[in-house]
């Protein structure tokens, strides 16, 4: 199928509130579609491709925020990018967890068919 691909990660689809830092920038906003490789975000400072940062990702019901020291700027359209991470072994092990729980709680709440 031309122009389909796959994603390779199971994704955590809510909308979370982030915190993101780098060389002479400061910003928050909303990140989506968080998975193991990335994610996209949408801000209220510009970014450009190529700007590494660090995240604070705030997961309702999770005390502590998520934090990732490594986050690269992929695209840019408007106020909105899209992150690659690179991420700690404690860090990859909590979103697994997170896409795992979710993905259960929707499977469970689905009606069973007779």
């Amino acid at each position: 199928m031309a122009g389909f691909s796959m994603r390779k990660n199971q994704r955590f689809k809510e909308l979370v509130p982030v915190m993101y830092r780098g060389d002479r920038i400061a910003g928050e906003g909303m990140l989506k579609d968080l998975s193991l490789s990335g994610g996209s975000i949408k801000g209220n400072e510009p970014v450009s491709v190529g700007m590494v940062l660090r995240l604070r990702v705030f997961i309702p019901g999770n005390r502590e925020p998520l934090l990732i020291d490594r986050a690269v700027v992929k695209w840019v359209k408007d106020m909105e990018f899209g992150v690659e991470l690179t991420l700690e072994s404690q860090v990859a092990e909590r979103i697994t967890k997170l896409v795992a729980e979710k993905a259960k709680k929707q499977h469970g709440s689905q009606p069973r068919r007779s």
